[in-house]
């Protein structure tokens, strides 16, 4: 452990929740206060919940008076285009415990209904939640897929909570949902399948100079592409920001198709940089496809999100053939620290959907430095979010008899800063501790 690393966890505060006595904890004349390694787990969704499964594809928001807001798709049938329900659960103690489902929207076959056609089933999807820190109103992104095997085209639509996610407005008598799609309509890319995060936005702090305004913007990322029987299907993705708590919303940059680049979750640098991290695609350069579907693509943004510079496949991120959602949080904005804590989690086994591991970035996600292990079965997608206290929480898919696409149900991870350095492995290669494993890969630049 470097020192850099050790001065960093002298200074922040102990998580209040610990495990007993007999868990490890490194000597005083190391750490300063004896702390103690904490990790527990808890269930979110159990397998064929209210009739469901697998809830899969998920977001993960705090809201300003601390409550945790987690969302997914209830599937009615497994596979993206087929019904899928849309649901939430709320805590108020940290992710200990949840409440039952309230239903974002429902595959009833209303809407398809209202809109002239009767006996088809809703496939909502893709959650991406962001919370406004002033105001306290939480919105959420998400999308209706048009349901064939080709999906063809998506719509986009929002709702909001001012209670915490009590309720959720517009309310059912007023439309139900607020739609964003024609926001996407003057693409450069020929796109038409539009989907939010998934994974939670974030509002900016860090603007500074020119940008100095731009603090206080919400922005969640889109990902795009044509139908699945198009070719190519020109992978990108873009940003919605608002300036206005919410109020208005507006398309910013996007990232061009030149390498792929599909569901993504971005975090806020310290020098006030919008770092984007992708999954990879299929994509097209100099008019040949080709895929960095094996690896992460990262990019960044100077300007808040409005525009984004080239993007960097990092090769260190490897996956057999098809990656899968991951999510990126920072732990701390430590400027009062001298150095930044970023989190990183994903399945990280190279072969399979497998190997849930979170890793730690002190660098600006320049190099991932260390690896924990958090379950070594079958794993999905994930999110992260850190609470006020330090405390660490990841909700993820969990467990299932390999090979399967979809996860068994949905736990919730909390664990402490020094549960996540005990034990952990430093800069292993991807053969050994799957991808992001360091000391192979070639960190990314520090400008884009």
């Amino acid at each position: 452990m470097t020192t850099t690393l050790l001065a960093i966890l002298v200074l922040i505060p102990p998580a209040f929740a610990y495990a007993d006595s007999a868990a490890t904890a490194e000597s005083s004349e190391t750490w300063g206060p004896r702390r103690v390694a904490f990790f527990e787990e808890h269930v979110v969704w159990r397998n064929k919940e209210e009739g469901a499964w697998p809830h899969h594809v998920y977001g993960l928001v705090r809201t300003r008076t601390g409550a945790l807001l987690a969302f997914t798709e209830a599937r009615v049938k497994p596979q993206d285009q087929e019904p899928h329900h849309l649901v939430a659960k709320r805590s108020t103690d940290g992710g200990r415990t949840w409440s039952p489902n309230t239903y974002i929207e429902r595959a009833d076959g209303s809407f398809w209904s209202a809109n002239g056609q009767p006996g088809r089933l809703e496939a909502w999807t893709n959650p991406g939640p962001v919370a406004d820190e002033k105001t306290g109103r939480v919105f959420l992104f998400y999308a209706l897929n048009e349901g064939s095997t080709d999906q063809k085209y998506t719509r986009v639509f929002y709702r909001y909570s001012d209670d915490d996610g009590h309720t959720w407005l517009p309310a059912p008598r007023d439309g139900g949902r607020i739609e964003v799609t024609p926001l996407f309509s003057d693409n450069l890319h020929g796109w038409t399948f539009h989907m939010p995060g998934p994974g939670h936005g974030i509002q900016l702090r860090h603007q500074r100079g020119i940008n100095a305004d731009g603090n206080g913007r919400l922005v969640i990322p889109v990902w795009h592409r044509r139908a699945v029987t198009t070719f190519p299907r020109r992978y990108g993705v873009s940003m919605l920001v608002s300036d206005d708590h919410g109020r208005t919303w507006r398309r910013a940059g996007d990232t061009g198709v030149s390498h792929g680049m599909a569901e993504g979750r971005i975090v806020e640098l310290e020098d006030g940089r919008i770092l984007l991290n992708a999954r990879g695609g299929a994509a097209i350069r100099d008019g040949t496809p080709f895929s960095t579907e094996k690896h992460r693509v990262e990019a960044w943004s100077e300007d808040g999100g409005e525009t984004f510079g080239a993007p960097v496949v990092r090769a260190e991120f490897e996956y057999s053939g098809n990656g899968c959602d991951s999510s990126i949080q920072r732990y701390a904005a430590t400027a009062e620290h001298g150095k930044s804590i970023l989190l990183f989690s994903r399945p990280a086994d190279p072969g399979r959907r497998a190997r849930m591991t979170v890793s730690l970035s002190t660098d600006e996600g320049r190099t991932w430095s260390r690896h924990k292990l958090i379950h070594e079965g079958p794993s999905f997608y994930s999110d992260l979010i850190v609470l006020p206290d330090g405390i660490v929480g990841l909700l993820y898919g969990k467990g299932k008899t390999l090979p399967c696409a979809f996860p068994e149900h949905v736990a919730f991870a909390r664990f402490n800063l020094e549960w996540l350095l005990q034990a952990s492995e430093p800069d292993e290669g991807p053969a050994k501790r799957g991808p992001g494993a360091g000391s192979t890969s070639s960190p990314a630049p520090d400008q884009p």
